[in-house]
């Protein structure tokens, strides 16, 4: 769909809707075809009155990523198809990467690259040209190490299918084979989702397919032989394009379909059934040529009202104290989450073929809405703090876990001393969720509290109770602006407990204690957990400011706000 070179500037605004787990999202796409649309300070600003976390822009235009920067809004940066012939250069991408993306990260928080958009569509040589491209872009992350904090990927047409009924029958057209089978296999070993355009629109022919496309009671709906139960378009090309993924994996690497049913893939040896689909473009137009009565505000305001809902609506089990599983996904991938960008924030009266492409926008360029679309916004986190912590979802298959764990403590490199046994705090329940649920979490601060940090195959799950136990900590991320944290008593601790503790730390700890010495600067006030508070900041930060520094045998637990006070500095 917008697959125009005219396009100067594109933005998809990714809105968090839900925020309890893997959460699924809904965004808006922002087009810059337009003779009067509002600057991109006013849309920034209109991105974050409307409580939007994420945004899309096609290329790296210097005043939208500054007007994006210190609002914490993740930003997905595009590369247009016409650049793509000056891509095959490594040079050239290694200082388009220094002079475009480096200069704002990361007070501009950019965590996905699209390399082109709509390849297979372009009439010139695009599709040749964009894995090199996308190759290249991951080594010049890898250079300033950023390949695991920004993704690279690009978006399809759905027109790359030549089989799409029944979903479980999907197939990519083999004639796209050359491009294919290289942007799946880097897609699988660089963990990047695969991105895909989906337009139900393009198959409303009369009432009773617009019903089944607009999310409403249809004769249309169907039972695939697989037992997958359909009710809407959208849910069907979707899972199509599962299927077409898997099928061409089992064409790729000769699968039988038993082994084919018997494999599941992480992040070490990840296999395309747990590759993560985003639906890139998808949305409904409000006006079309003469005739088309199906092209209306009252159908658009349909698809995309009931499309939030579908996608957001879930059933929410909880498997154990603090855990939240979020049930969503399609027939054939219900537990996965989706997410959606929805096209588009405006209507754009220059775009080439406007009346295909001009009418489309949820707002008129003046802002004024086309028709009322209600945003919810970010969900609110279940704690006030507003933390997460990502741990291993226990209904993931052994085997899938077992690799994740692998990969996250290898190449991941992940903090799993605690793990260890023999002295490691965290080594305790002696079971594989335990154990990855502590690595995952490592993992997850260090990169950013990101969702992409948090996948692992579809084997992790964000939570907003802290799963720590005993004295296994599980850390997270510092909000002092420096990163730091800072190491004290848990007020939960017993006095004897605190007591034993404190006399561990300023004894063969060798914690530097003078400062809570009588009439020293921390004496006052004299009480055990502030004294003990002091000790075991000291003897944290010694050490290197680590789980296990501040473990304690339970006693201690690590913040993110100076604890310190008046003359008493808690270094």
């Amino acid at each position: 769909m917008c697959s125009s070179l005219k396009l100067l500037l594109a933005v998809s605004v990714l809105l968090q809707l839900l925020d309890l787990s893997r959460g699924n999202k809904v965004g808006v796409d922002y087009g810059r075809d337009a003779n009067n649309l509002p600057s991109p300070d006013k849309v920034a600003q209109l991105v974050q009155n409307h409580n939007i976390q994420y945004v899309r822009i096609y290329d790296t235009d210097p005043q939208v990523l500054n007007s994006f920067k210190n609002t914490g809004i993740e930003l997905t940066v595009g590369v247009h198809n016409s650049e793509l012939p000056a891509f095959q250069s490594q040079p050239y991408v290694d200082s388009w990467l220094k002079n475009s993306i480096l200069p704002f990260y990361p007070a501009t928080k950019i965590t996905y690259i699209t390399v082109g958009n709509e390849v297979t569509e372009s009439p010139d040589d695009s599709a040749k040209l964009v894995v090199t491209a996308m190759k290249n872009v991951v080594s010049a992350l890898k250079k300033s190490n950023l390949q695991d904090s920004i993704k690279v990927s690009t978006a399809l047409s759905f027109g790359v299918l030549s089989n799409s009924f029944p979903p479980s029958e999907g197939a990519f057209n083999s004639n796209l084979a050359f491009v294919l089978d290289p942007l799946l296999e880097f897609l699988n070993e660089n963990r990047s989702p695969f991105m895909v355009n989906i337009y139900p629109y393009f198959t409303v022919k009369d009432d009773s397919s617009l019903k089944f496309a607009l999310f409403e009671p249809s004769d249309r709906a169907f039972v695939d032989r697989n037992g997958f139960r359909y009710d809407n378009m959208f849910d069907a090309q979707l899972d199509a394009v599962h299927f077409a993924i898997l099928n061409q994996f089992r064409r790729t690497r000769k699968v039988s379909d038993a082994q084919l049913d018997a494999i599941h893939f992480s992040l070490a040896d990840q296999n395309y059934n747990d590759m993560k689909i985003i639906v890139k473009e998808t949305g409904y137009r409000t006006r079309g040529p003469p005739g088309d009565k199906y092209s209306t505000i009252d159908n658009a305001m349909t698809y995309n009202k009931n499309l939030i809902q579908h996608v957001t609506s879930v059933s929410r089990t909880t498997a154990m104290p603090g855990e939240v599983h979020v049930m969503s996904g399609t027939p054939a991938r219900p537990n996965v989450e989706v997410d959606v960008y929805i096209f588009s924030l405006f209507n754009e009266n220059q775009k080439d073929g406007s009346e295909i492409e001009g009418y489309w926008g949820i707002f008129n360029p003046d802002m004024t809405p086309v028709y009322n679309l209600e945003f919810p916004g970010k969900g609110t986190n279940p704690t006030p703090s507003g933390r997460s912590w990502c741990i291993a979802s226990p209904l993931a298959p052994k085997s899938d876990l077992q690799k994740a764990l692998d990969w996250v403590c290898g190449p991941g490199k992940a903090d799993c001393s605690a793990l260890q046994p023999g002295g490691g705090q965290c080594f305790e329940p002696n079971d594989l969720v335990s154990h990855a649920s502590f690595a995952f979490n490592n993992y997850y601060q260090k990169k950013g509290l990101t969702d992409e940090a948090c996948s692992f195959g579809g084997t992790g799950i964000k939570v907003y109770s802290d799963p720590s136990h005993g004295n296994c900590i599980y850390n997270v991320k510092s909000s002092d602006p420096n990163g730091r944290t800072w190491c004290v008593a848990s007020r939960q601790a017993s006095q004897t407990n605190l007591q034993t503790a404190l006399d561990w730390a300023c004894g063969p700890g060798k914690a530097d204690c003078s400062s809570i010495q009588p009439n020293q600067q921390c004496f006052e006030p004299n009480t055990l957990l502030s004294h003990a508070s002091f000790a075991f900041n000291n003897y944290y930060q010694k050490n290197g400011a680590t789980d296990v520094s501040c473990s304690f045998h339970g006693n201690a637990i690590k913040v993110d706000k100076d604890p310190s006070y008046g003359n008493c500095i808690y270094h």
